[in-house]
């Protein structure tokens, strides 16, 4: 099983995670707690997402040798145009998303967090269909089909 109820470590974790970025960055950094792990009740895996803001694209490779030093390893764009993409493995498992202000992404992200926040009955759709994909199918195709609930919830208006 890779999807576990939700853990209100989750955003201690977070929150642990930013201070200690934030104290090596000599860049001002914006992080936001994103994905499953920061809303309340979701399941999720165990892996905290961060999306990281910063004003331009190219002032991103001053983090990579900071937050290296924090264990993270650096995986340059990771197959999305304009984002520096960091990892961690040890625990808590840490995705950082370092993206340039204005860049679509952000959007994305933070409305998904905003909807499913504000609407329960959603959440407690997802668990459902989270456990119900968990139980069938391995990881990556977990990832894959989840998308479809992802997408419909980019399309609701607050």
């Amino acid at each position: 099983m890779y999807i576990f109820p939700h853990d209100p470590n989750w955003k201690v974790d977070f929150e642990i995670a930013s201070e200690k970025l934030t104290e090596v960055s000599e860049l001002e950094i914006q992080l936001h707690h994103i994905g499953s792990t920061s809303i309340q009740g979701l399941s999720a895996k165990k892996c905290i997402d961060i999306l990281g803001v910063i004003s331009d694209f190219s002032l991103g490779a001053r983090l990579i040798e900071p937050f290296e030093s924090l264990g993270y390893v650096y995986k340059a764009e990771y197959g999305i145009a304009g984002r520096h993409y960091f990892s961690k493995v040890e625990q808590p498992k840490i995705h950082l998303h370092v993206l340039p202000q204005g860049h679509e992404q952000i959007g994305i992200h933070l409305h998904f967090k905003n909807v499913m926040s504000k609407r329960p009955e959603l959440v407690k759709e997802l668990n459902e269909f989270k456990k119900e994909l968990s139980d069938q199918f391995p990881k990556e195709i977990y990832q894959i089909k989840k998308k479809v609930f992802y997408d419909n919830v980019a399309k609701i208006k607050l």
